[in-house]
């Protein structure tokens, strides 16, 4: 495999990393909104529940530091590809 053909393919994933990263960053201010802005009067019923929201803080910050971790080695694996060249 080329090196353009490997550096292609750690940016196809690199795009889906971050695709997976976006929702867990929606969730997480979903529920910054629900506790800190909403107080008890969401425009949706289940952000009034503090169990939902403490599941959605854990669960978008689980995505989020996922997310980040797998862009990071994709992101150090393209420059040390680039720069070995």
């Amino acid at each position: 495999m080329s090196l353009e053909q490997q550096i292609e393919q750690i940016d196809k994933k690199l795009l889906m990393a971050r695709l997976v990263d976006l929702p867990g960053t929606v969730i997480f201010l979903l529920a910054i909104y629900a506790r800190f802005y909403a107080k008890g009067d969401a425009f949706v019923n289940f952000l009034n529940d503090p169990k939902v929201v403490d599941s959605m803080f854990i669960f978008g910050l689980v995505l989020m530091a996922w997310g980040g971790f797998r862009v990071f080695k994709l992101k150090r694996e393209r420059v040390r590809l680039v720069n070995g060249a």
